[in-house]
């Protein structure tokens, strides 16, 4: 539900094609002050799962789905606290859920002199900042392998680009460096086609060359994004997807 822009930013909260399962959700927490802005049921303030999530059952018998914890303790959340009204009489297995709630909240204490607010569990001090993400990103182990397999095929992308694409990762393209390895052509013959007197390899023809390398200088320029140029094809690849997911994050410092 919601915008498109919303439903990528979602995405990168759950983990979707980034490295790393959900980095975001995992290095997040919530810091319980006077319970005013945190959400009884919903939000996750005790224990590493919701209340909701653990107690799917009472929840939907609840009465009280969206109160904030502090309403909730207010009404009282002891034995016969005025927190626990059901939407009908509880069965004996859903008492003993009813008293597995009550005796995890018994030693909760509220801080009323402070509010609550959501931690950045690597810095708890500065806070989220994109540029520091950016960095745990990037340290990040990136499997070749896997942008090898899974980033050519797509099914919005022609078959003859995708297989293209599939060959250029796996480094299969006639270029002559492979040729001369197949035996196809002699040694002294696997220097660049552009006549730029350099060993003709697939990184060499894409990245490095003077002739046809500058045409990634080009494409950038007109499209206005500058970067540092990459030392191999996986790079540029790589670079151009956290390009994008940076343009992602970005979002997040707004919210």
């Amino acid at each position: 539900m919601g915008s498109v822009w919303w439903r990528e930013i979602v995405k990168i909260r759950e983990g979707i094609r980034v490295e790393g399962g959900s980095w975001f959700e995992d290095n997040i927490s919530k810091h319980l002050g006077n319970s005013l802005n945190t959400y009884f049921w919903s939000d996750r303030w005790v224990g590493t799962v919701s209340l909701m999530e653990r107690f799917r059952r009472l929840f939907d018998l609840s009465v009280h789905q969206n109160l904030m914890v502090g309403a909730m303790h207010a009404l009282g959340w002891g034995e016969d606290g005025g927190a626990w009204r059901w939407r009908r009489r509880l069965f004996a297995w859903e008492e003993d859920l009813a008293v597995e709630i009550r005796n995890l909240l018994s030693n909760i204490t509220l801080q009323d002199s402070e509010t609550d607010a959501w931690l950045w569990r690597p810095n708890t001090k500065v806070g989220y900042t994109v540029c520091a993400v950016y960095q745990m990103l990037m340290r990040q182990e990136i499997q070749v392998h896997d942008v090898a397999s899974d980033a050519p095929w797509n099914k919005n992308v022609p078959l003859k680009v995708s297989i293209c694409a599939w060959r250029l990762f796996r480094n299969i393209w006639p270029t002559k460096d492979n040729l001369v390895r197949r035996g196809v052509i002699s040694n002294d013959n696997q220097l660049c086609v552009s006549g730029c007197g350099q060993q003709e390899t697939i990184d060499h023809l894409i990245i490095h060359c003077n002739i046809f390398g500058d045409l990634w200088k080009l494409i950038k320029s007109w499209i206005s994004v500058y970067s540092v140029d990459p030392l191999q094809v996986t790079d540029h690849f790589i670079n151009v997807f956290i390009l994008q997911v940076v343009m992602l994050l970005i979002g997040y410092s707004y919210i």
